[in-house]
């Protein structure tokens, strides 16, 4: 015992303590890292990862005839159009064009007899097939999947008026009950 009565551990036994909470340590964290997202795995809820603000360039370009000035197109090639979450609800989903005097078209390849078919018409809603999207597992669980355009699909978001430099375009996705907005700021090209 030391002065004063109180009784000392010994330096083994604190070592032996020392070593005991580390291992204890490192094993929570085994657990945190390894089994916990497994044991409270959810699906993530379908959201709008692109645009959420991006600046896009409008372009002037043509599609089976019809000419487009100050146009926005959504391709698979650009890819401005990125969703997220589980594909296994509804087979189908809307997009709502809220910011006044924009519209969106939706052309669909209707193979090499029908060529490019216009769907919709300068629509502030339309419903799209999942099946629109490339849907790709984004993790080991295979559920939850990044979505991107086909080839086969152009979405053209276009105004009816004169469009402003920066000028922001609000929109929104819902699939399966669950709504996410999306938003691009329209960038003119300077001449």
């Amino acid at each position: 015992m030391g002065k004063g009565g109180k009784p000392r551990m010994s330096y083994e036994t604190a070592f032996r303590v020392k070593v005991i909470i580390l291992a204890l340590i490192f094993g929570i964290a085994i657990f945190m890292i390894v089994y916990y997202p497994i044991l409270s795995h959810q699906v993530d809820p379908f959201k709008v990862e692109s645009p959420k603000g991006q600046i896009l360039l409008i372009q002037n370009f043509s599609i089976d005839g019809v000419n487009y000035t100050n146009a926005v197109p959504f391709t698979a090639e650009n890819n401005a159009l990125v969703l997220g979450g589980s594909d296994e609800l509804d087979d189908t989903l809307t997009i709502t064009v809220s910011t006044p005097q924009w519209c969106v078209d939706l052309w669909v390849w209707g193979g090499s007899a029908n060529g490019w078919v216009r769907k919709y018409d300068c629509a502030r809603e339309l419903h799209l097939s999942k099946y629109a999207f490339n849907r790709v597992p984004t993790h080991e669980a295979k559920e939850i999947a990044s979505w991107s355009l086909e080839p086969g699909y152009v979405l053209v978001f276009h105004k009816n008026g004169p469009v402003q430099r920066y000028e922001l375009v609000n929109f929104t996705v819902t699939y399966g009950g669950e709504t996410d907005w999306g938003a691009f700021k329209v960038s003119v090209k300077n001449s």
